[in-house]
């Protein structure tokens, strides 16, 4: 007889690669020129004030390089935690899950402590992972590959958003493995096509590159990430009871963590 636990496995629906990037373009598409300009503007921004940081300062005087490269990493990070806030609301305007919201209201609203908090956590995760033999890293990198769509999507806390990540990635690792490990790695080397130089030209080019090409990239990737977070919520909502149940025997005995560690989705 077919254990009871591995039906709801057969009847779980699949995540939908296809579908979750018609979705994202759907979304690129409703507003092509916002995402185009803000994807830009915040890429180029945080080039520039690299470019500034690496041919600008004076890289013997060491504490005036480290400030430099500090602002620079900060504002990139910024740049970044906005870019996905924006590209978050975009795609529940585009799925008539929110109402419209401005750039202004973006910034206003964002949990900018939590998103950068957030992305603090994991890139020290991943980085602990990478030393211990890479494969723990790319592992923990995919595992919390949507951390900062769900704080966004789902408000929730930092530790409760990595724990949150996890359990939405790991029935359907390999299928984010493709959506957004992948491309993210891939997009990790572009920066290293054109090296820093005190060159015209060459800052140009680097400019080109990171502010336009990187920028546009990071936004694609971003609307692919959203929905795809947005596609993993849903499929867990859909998971039956009692396949959830056989996923958590720390809470049947009692032992569980917590139950913001793997308690359902709140409302957006």
């Amino acid at each position: 007889m077919t254990p009871h636990r591995s039906d709801p496995k057969r009847r779980a629906p699949a995540l939908g690669i296809r579908a979750i990037v018609a979705a994202a373009a759907r979304a690129g598409r409703r507003s092509f020129w916002r995402i185009v300009a803000v994807a830009i503007v915040v890429s180029t921004a945080a080039a520039l004030l690299e470019t500034a940081a690496h041919d600008l300062v004076d890289r013997t005087n060491v504490p005036a390089a480290i400030l430099a490269d500090l602002g620079a990493s900060s504002v990139s990070v910024l740049g970044v935690v906005f870019l996905a806030g924006f590209l978050s609301r975009l795609v529940g305007e585009a799925e008539n899950r929110q109402e419209h919201a401005s750039i202004s209201d973006v910034l206003r609203n964002l949990p900018w402590r939590r998103l950068i908090c957030a992305d603090l956590m994991v890139v020290l995760l991943v980085v602990v992972g990478l030393i211990a033999l890479i494969i723990p890293g790319l592992i923990a990198l995919n595992l919390l590959a949507v951390v900062g769509p769900v704080i966004e999507i789902e408000h929730r806390r930092v530790c409760d958003a990595l724990r949150r990540s996890a359990h939405l990635v790991r029935k359907h690792f390999w299928g984010v493995f493709l959506l957004a490990t992948l491309p993210v790695l891939i997009a990790g080397e572009l920066p290293a096509a054109v090296p820093h130089s005190a060159d015209l030209g060459r800052i140009l080019e680097f400019l080109a590159i990171h502010g336009v090409a990187e920028g546009l990239i990071e936004a694609a990737l971003g609307l692919v990430l959203v929905e795809l977070c947005y596609r993993l919520i849903e499929l867990d909502r859909a998971t039956p009871p009692e396949a959830k149940a056989a996923t958590k025997p720390a809470q049947e005995t009692g032992h569980d963590d917590g139950p913001s560690a793997m308690a359902g989705p709140t409302s957006a």
